[in-house]
């Protein structure tokens, strides 16, 4: 989260406190808590990262061009079968959510992405538009096979 978006919350709910509170109150959707805790590997692990500014919006820019870069080499090897190229692409998408989402590890995330890749059809779309036509079932396939699921 940028400082000014870190700051704009804050404002919203008074303070940093009143802020962790309403965190700590999404925790009550059972799914996102369970996300949240794989991801992360608790609760505490997890309000850290979020209240951790990344910076500027405008630093959050390399980690978000690096990500259609990634995309870019996925469908690559898609177009040229490279399962090296594509492995070495989920390194790549690992080692940036990683540094975006203040992770120590992104197998969960990213094991997650496939999956809502493979099952919601919408978000599946919209990155195939951006990326081209495969490209969300493509990345699905090459994290499944990276982690061996």
């Amino acid at each position: 989260m940028s400082k000014e978006t870190l700051k704009q919350q804050i404002q919203q709910y008074g303070s940093i406190e009143k802020y962790r509170e309403h965190l700590a109150s999404g925790f009550s959707n059972e799914q996102a808590l369970a996300d949240i805790f794989k991801w992360y590997g608790g609760k505490e692990k997890a309000m850290d990262a979020i209240m951790q500014s990344t910076g500027t919006a405008a630093k959050l820019k390399p980690e978000q061009d690096e990500n259609a870069e990634i995309y870019k080499q996925f469908m690559a090897a898609k177009e040229t079968d490279n399962e090296h190229a594509a492995a070495k692409a989920v390194e790549r998408l690992a080692e940036n959510y990683k540094k975006m989402f203040r992770l120590d590890n992104a197998r969960n995330i990213l094991l997650d992405l496939a999956n809502e890749y493979l099952n919601f059809p919408n978000l599946a779309e919209a990155t195939d538009r951006q990326f081209g036509n495969g490209c969300s079932e493509y990345v699905a396939y090459a994290i499944r096979t990276y982690y061996g699921v």
